[in-house]
């Protein structure tokens, strides 16, 4: 017998719900009052819960649909699927589509109708390194009960240091999958297609390729909630990252309209 697929389930925000709301979510999903509150805050989706069967998953979200609420399904062959890997390297602009160019050689074209997304964010990490700090110590004591001795002695200790590092990105969605045609990395594109417009700097390129594309695809929807500080999501799997399941709640949750 086939096992039974896991199933997330996930939760629209609201911008501001009603108490009576919150209490009835709260004895729906099994959480309490202020977590209750906290899913349902903010501009990105927050998953809740893990079922072992879409079954279960699909009844907690039937109660909740009946509340008013908007229930997000997501089953875990769909959140653990590994990313495709078509990152941007050049540009280019027609008329009405676009096509894109990887390092590889690869190019995918985007015609204008079929745009449904733009997602634009930034993901968070860290370099960690680190170096050996020496240090001069002075002894007064030393010096008092030493004769011809450095009072001055030197200690060295291992440091590790963590550099943050900031990188924005862009992804472009169809209705088709909720994987992005194409991904954008600010510091990881040519960006000598903008001719006159180009900046020195990575960002301000960034910016202006985000805004052209948003001419290009004016049907597409576009959203900059990724902008902001990173979404944290307790409830996914440990080994995949914030910024994958924000992305795909994010697409999903446009795709239920």
């Amino acid at each position: 017998m086939e096992k039974a697929a896991a199933t997330y389930l996930a939760l629209v925000p609201l911008a501001s719900p009603e108490a009576s709301v919150v209490t009835r979510a709260a004895a729906i999903i099994g959480k309490d009052l202020p977590e209750t509150r906290l899913l349902l805050a903010g501009k990105v989706p927050r998953l809740f819960a893990r079922y072992d069967s879409k079954e279960a998953a699909e009844a907690v979200a039937r109660r909740l649909t009946e509340l008013g609420l908007r229930p997000i399904l997501c089953p875990d062959s769909e959140l653990c699927r590994p990313p495709e890997d078509f990152v941007v390297h050049s540009v280019e602009f027609g008329p009405d589509y676009v096509l894109f160019h990887d390092r590889k050689g690869q190019k995918r074209e985007v015609k204008s109708p079929d745009a449904f997304l733009l997602l634009k964010g930034k993901m968070e990490s860290y370099i960690i390194s680190e170096k050996t700090e020496t240090r001069v110590k002075f002894s007064p004591i030393r010096s008092f009960i030493t004769v011809g001795i450095s009072p001055l002695s030197t200690e060295k200790k291992e440091v590790t240091e963590q550099s943050p590092v900031v990188e924005y990105f862009c992804r472009l969605y169809t209705p088709k999958s909720s994987q992005p045609v194409v991904e954008i990395a600010h510091n990881r594109l040519d960006y000598s297609f903008l001719k006159k417009e180009m900046a020195l700097s990575s960002l301000a390129n960034f910016n202006t390729l985000v805004a052209r594309l948003r001419q290009v695809f004016p049907g597409a929807i576009f959203d900059d909630n990724l902008m902001r500080a990173s979404i944290k999501q307790a409830y996914a799997p440990e080994d995949i990252a914030d910024t994958e399941v924000n992305c795909l709640l994010l697409y999903l949750q446009y795709r239920l309209k």
